[in-house]
């Protein structure tokens, strides 16, 4: 689990960031590359285009975070905000781009099948991985960003209320309203 990110941090950052001090940057990039990651590969399914929306999600942050406006009262939830935003629409450009099938060549195929152990393993994985992305997908932004701090960053429901600006109690209700779309969706009984 990774440690939340503070308020402090932010404050000591964004200024850097904007002023286009490379170790500022870098040090945003320390911070969030790995949940951003994280949120893209739930998001899409596939690990290699989750990475390269990583990296454009970056670019794009570099050339806009200038015009950032930090909300004083909540720095790290307004930061962190702004920056899921930016990935979500990436996200949704990508499938848009892509729509709902990504076609793979015979030689990639191949490659892929020399290199795993267990064939029948990894297919079931990608499957599962595959359909989880899809129903995560139809969920709404909100219960998506409850559902990846809650589980891909094992965010408590306070820090997840905190972060996305909203009280406990609203987290909780979102977690399980997407919960149980997510059961129904991919065919579980209980969730």
């Amino acid at each position: 689990m990774q440690a939340p990110i503070t308020d402090t941090q932010i404050i000591a950052l964004l200024p850097g960031c904007q002023c286009g001090d490379c170790a500022a940057i870098e040090g945003l990039y320390d911070l969030y590359a790995d949940r951003l990651y994280r949120y893209l590969l739930a998001r899409i399914g596939d690990p290699e285009v989750a990475a390269d929306l990583t990296v454009e999600l970056f670019v794009r942050v570099i050339k806009k975070v200038a015009g950032f406006r930090l909300n004083n009262s909540r720095p790290a939830a307004s930061f962190s905000a702004w920056l899921y935003r930016i990935a979500a629409n990436l996200a949704a450009d990508y499938r848009r781009q892509q729509g709902r099938r990504r076609e793979v060549s015979l030689d990639e195929q191949l490659s892929l099948l020399a290199k795993e152990p267990c064939p029948e393993h990894s297919a079931e994985q990608r499957e599962v991985g595959r359909r989880l992305a899809q129903a995560i997908e139809t969920l709404s932004e909100d219960q998506r960003l409850v559902i990846i701090g809650k589980f891909g960053e094992e965010m408590s429901n306070l820090q997840i209320a905190e972060w996305l600006g909203k009280t406990e109690g609203a987290v909780k209700a979102l977690q399980h309203r997407a919960l149980r779309a997510l059961g129904k969706l991919l065919g579980a009984e209980e969730v």
